[in-house]
């Protein structure tokens, strides 16, 4: 089940994939504290900055513009993904290279670390 995560502020792009325990199972709208701790083995999250400086694109659109393709990826100037699965660790890493800017993988145990890394500025 895909679920686009709230509690972000607009420049970030949140998503969930998580099968879901139960048909009710509904993750994206829990503090990240409760998601964190109910992430399992086969959950990916993705916590994307949108780096462009003028407003975002809803998150609706840049769904529709990513089953597209990969164009509207090259907004985002950080990219976090959160996961424990190995191959999707490994897929994240082949493609980070195609990305504009910096891409990195967080185990569950990190995701904290994450949404600090995806939050912070750049220095150039």
């Amino acid at each position: 089940m895909m679920e686009l995560m709230t509690g972000y502020p607009p420049d970030i792009f949140a998503a969930i994939w998580h099968d879901p325990a139960f048909p009710e199972d509904k993750r994206a709208g829990l503090a990240a504290s409760e998601r964190d701790a109910m992430a399992g083995p086969h959950d990916v999250r993705v916590l994307a900055k949108y780096a462009r400086g003028a407003k975002p694109i809803t998150k609706t659109e840049l769904i529709e513009q990513s089953m597209m393709g990969m164009g509207s990826w090259r907004d985002f100037g950080r990219v976090a993904v959160i996961t424990d699965e190995r191959w999707m660790r490994q897929a994240v890493q082949f493609f980070a290279p195609f990305f504009h800017g910096p891409v990195r993988v967080f185990s569950n145990a990190q995701a904290n670390d994450a949404r600090i890394w995806v939050n912070s500025h750049d220095h150039h």
